[in-house]
């Protein structure tokens, strides 16, 4: 499993990060989900969220093959009969979640499509972000973090056909690591003006190498890449967005930097009229990131460009209720129980 098999650091995150989030909008907002992402054959979120959760639609990629285990199926068929065992409705494909949803089918040749609105995404990805994969349609290939955009097209498709808040979360985690040419290369064009000076700043600040990969050392520049990304895909479909601080911790193998990068809360908007809302206004330089410890403590921790943290310690929950976005007004009083 790499990285993404369980460590200190993820536990910090999923723990003391993801959880009181969670538990904060389904206390407060009667909010229930639908959970679809890569949770690992023993299922730790779920089981953790199991009281939150009505389904999983789950993903696991290819284990190494040996002599007793030539096609490496050993991990989906541990994690299909541990999700048997936990008797949460679901169904886990063979694959990478972008694998699948780009190419449209798992290993197995079982075709996936998106039949429900998905109120809470986790998405690990399973290599560089900037890793190329293949897709449905024969010869064409994209890079991995664009199935983002396939994800929010199948996501919206559901919106229109069952209604509902349009109310979800996007948990991202990445590996804070990417080529520098390719990563300079991204933040050299189709960038919002505030990033564009974030970018500047940071540069004199911590100036991206010319080449060679970038390996948790400039966390702020993969930072300003996917929050102008994600901007720009969230756009098409008006889609609204609260994005959270960024969260560093270290991954399963020593030494392996992981970004619990972007926590969205989403919601779509009237269809006829195109005014997407993202906040916090001056994201990139007013919220500085977070590091989960091994030690199961959050700490603030300014990447360059940022501004100091709070004395407090780093709370999603309190977060979220001082920013009191426009997407949640009124629900609590609307609402008596609903899935997203």
């Amino acid at each position: 499993m790499g990285e993404f098999g369980d460590s200190l650091g993820k536990k910090a995150v999923r723990e003391l990060w993801d959880t009181p989030l969670l538990k904060y909008l389904h206390q407060t907002y009667n909010l229930r989900f639908r959970y679809m992402g890569l949770p690992g054959v023993d299922l730790l979120d779920v089981k953790l969220w199991k009281d939150m959760i009505d389904e999983v639609i789950a993903f696991e990629i290819r284990a190494e093959p040996n002599d007793d285990d030539p096609l490496g199926r050993r991990y989906i068929t541990e994690l299909r009969r541990n999700l048997q065992l936990l008797g949460i409705p679901g169904y886990a494909y063979f694959g990478s979640i972008e694998e699948v949803v780009n190419r449209r089918e798992d290993y197995e040749g079982t075709k996936y499509s998106q039949n429900n609105f998905i109120p809470l995404y986790n998405l690990d990805f399973c290599d560089e972000i900037a890793s190329k994969i293949a897709t449905a349609h024969s010869g064409e290939i994209v890079l991995r973090f664009q199935v983002i955009r396939q994800i929010l097209a199948d996501q919206q498709e559901c919106y229109k056909r069952f209604g509902g808040l349009g109310i979800f979360l996007i948990l991202l985690t990445v590996r804070n690591q990417l080529g520098a040419r390719k990563l300079r290369s991204f933040l050299s064009k189709n960038l919002y003006s505030d990033t564009q000076n974030y970018v500047e700043v940071c540069n004199r600040l911590s100036n991206l190498p010319l080449k060679g990969s970038v390996i948790g050392t400039h966390t702020w520049a993969l930072k300003a890449f996917l929050h102008n990304t994600i901007r720009q895909y969230l756009s098409n479909p008006n889609i609204s967005a609260t994005f959270f601080p960024m969260v560093k911790y270290t991954g399963k193998t020593p030494g392996s930097p992981m970004i619990h990068c972007i926590m969205i809360l989403c919601r779509f908007e009237d269809p006829q009229v195109h005014s997407p809302l993202y906040l916090p206004q001056n994201y990139l330089t007013e919220i500085p990131s977070v590091r989960a410890l091994d030690t199961q403590d959050l700490i603030w921790e300014p990447e360059p460009g940022e501004r100091m943290g709070a004395n407090a310690a780093p709370n999603s929950q309190q977060w979220l209720r001082d920013l009191t976005p426009t997407m949640l007004s009124g629900m609590e009083l609307s609402i008596t129980k609903v899935q997203l």
